[in-house]
């Protein structure tokens, strides 16, 4: 799965799609609520279409308005109800500098960073979907089995797709769901407590569901 995850205003190409960004979109109502550094579910962030960058939300709302779905099944999203129109027509990129995730230890949470293993920016393959009563469209993130070094974490992992392979999932429906069997499996990852990041979790009221 992928609960949370990290941008830095700060990476050379994040700025680049920020300035984009506002190039296009200026006087955006949405750019002020952009969410910088640890992302939530529900929060606003930069999110490439194949029109370019702009604005989403995290998480699809299900039908009782309250519950979000953060993350999508690679493996099934094609079929299932929730997913099978966004997969033809709302792919997405999620730019990133790094995810978290939380694993056990006896009893004991530990919190994680993980990010490829190179440096700067990276794209988490998305799904996003326009709902009524929302001001931005909203958005998901693919999941897949984890890779195996870090599997002890979790037993699931945000697709991150190549550079090479991202024009591709944003405008060739007929190879989407083959990209997405081809995600980046060299993980890094450490203790967010060395890795500088805060370890508390911080509670949301949001009730969340992990497909």
């Amino acid at each position: 799965m992928c609960g949370r995850f990290y941008t830095d205003d700060d990476d050379t190409l994040y700025r680049q799609v920020l300035a984009l960004l506002y190039q296009k979109n200026h006087d955006e109502a949405a750019l002020l609520m952009r969410k910088t550094g640890e992302i939530f579910p529900t929060d606003n962030v930069p999110v490439l279409d194949a029109d370019g960058p702009r604005m989403m939300e995290w998480g699809f709302t299900l039908y009782d308005g309250k519950s979000r779905v953060i993350n999508a099944r690679s493996e099934t999203a094609a079929n299932k109800n929730m997913f099978r129109e966004p997969m033809r027509y709302g792919r997405c990129l999620i730019p990133a500098t790094s995810y978290f995730e939380w694993g056990k230890e006896g009893s004991k949470k530990i919190k994680y960073q993980l990010r490829p293993d190179k440096e700067g920016m990276f794209y988490f393959a998305g799904l996003y979907r326009a709902e009524a009563g929302a001001n931005v469209p909203l958005f998901v993130i693919l999941t897949a089995p984890a890779a195996e070094g870090i599997s002890f974490i979790h037993d699931r992992m945000p697709v991150i797709l190549p550079n090479d392979a991202s024009e591709a999932w944003l405008r060739d429906r007929n190879c989407a769901v083959s990209l997405l069997r081809n995600g980046y499996r060299d993980i890094l990852y450490e203790p967010c407590s060395i890795a500088g990041q805060k370890c508390k979790e911080k509670d949301r009221n949001e009730q969340l569901k992990l497909w």
